[in-house]
């Protein structure tokens, strides 16, 4: 049996969502909120922490009272910017990117949903921000739209634009 391209890209949001929510789970469940944890001494270490902001912990500060709607509708409207260029493109590594910034955004709005802040755990040695799997795919996904918009070749058909 094989998987067309969308249900395979929908496998790749489902798994990077539970993967998300799985490690997250099991943190709350084992971990203190403030508790460390070393993985691989000096380099990898397990940090619970709540971040109510968004990446590097911008908006942490603000009155919650407008932070939640505000960044509930950016990951909204964020996914949906995925999902339409998953649908409107037939580049595969477009549909890749988008499809792991999807799986992360969705799973960090699940925790904003549900718990008002995002669990994050994962510190690395000489990287001073504490993130999660959700951060992970979302990193990944926009480095490789990035490279692609850089230095990816024009789709068969396509023509470049007069200078």
């Amino acid at each position: 049996m094989r998987l067309s391209r969308s249900r395979g890209l929908a496998v790749l949001v489902a798994f990077t969502l539970a993967a998300d929510w799985t490690t997250k789970f099991w943190v709350q469940n084992r971990l203190f909120l403030g508790e460390v944890r070393p993985v691989v001494e000096g380099w990898v270490t397990l940090h619970h922490s709540e971040n109510t902001g968004v990446a590097f912990s911008l908006f942490a500060g603000a009155p919650g009272v407008w932070r939640l709607p505000l960044l509930v509708a950016g990951a909204l409207f964020g996914s949906a910017l995925c999902v339409g260029l998953i649908r409107s493109t037939r580049d595969a590594v477009l549909r890749l990117a988008a499809a792991l910034v999807l799986g992360g955004a969705i799973g960090n709005l699940g925790d904003r949903l549900l718990d008002g802040a995002v669990t994050d755990f994962i510190l690395l040695a000489y990287f001073p921000f504490i993130f999660n799997v959700a951060d992970v795919a979302i990193s990944a996904g926009a480095v490789l739209l990035a490279l692609r918009m850089m230095f990816g070749e024009e789709e068969e058909g396509e023509q470049a634009a007069p200078a």
